[in-house]
């Protein structure tokens, strides 16, 4: 294999690594900011959570969802600050934190680079 297919690799290996971190960086720049208070609604299909907040114009907004894994990104209790999409603010996503992933990816995507100029 020579160099610049190894690098050409190297960099699909961390696009895949970093598809969620770009995807957020682009909803940070596009998607609109608010703070809102998540509720525990016990049901007898399972557990589900209201997420309340208002939209810069005073509409209010409540969406039941039962994703956890955005419920599970929440540092602390009470409000919380998400992401919406001002198109459809029913469309939400709490940011999270960069991981092992990330450095992972970073990794990768140097050592593309490296590969490719060698």
């Amino acid at each position: 294999m020579d160099a610049a297919t190894s690098g050409l690799l190297l960099w699909v290996l961390a696009a895949v690594l970093l598809r969620r971190d770009l995807r957020g960086v682009y909803r940070r720049l596009r998607w609109r900011r608010a703070v809102a208070r998540i509720t525990f609604l016990p049901t007898e299909t399972g557990p589900s959570w209201r997420i309340d907040f208002t939209l810069p114009d005073g509409a209010p907004v409540s969406v039941v969802t039962r994703d956890l894994r955005m419920i599970a990104r929440r540092e602390q209790p009470g409000p919380v600050r998400l992401l919406y999409d001002p198109a459809a603010p029913s469309r939400m996503e709490m940011p999270g934190r960069p991981g092992l992933g990330s450095v992972v990816g970073v990794a990768l995507a140097v050592l593309g680079i490296a590969q490719v100029l060698r």
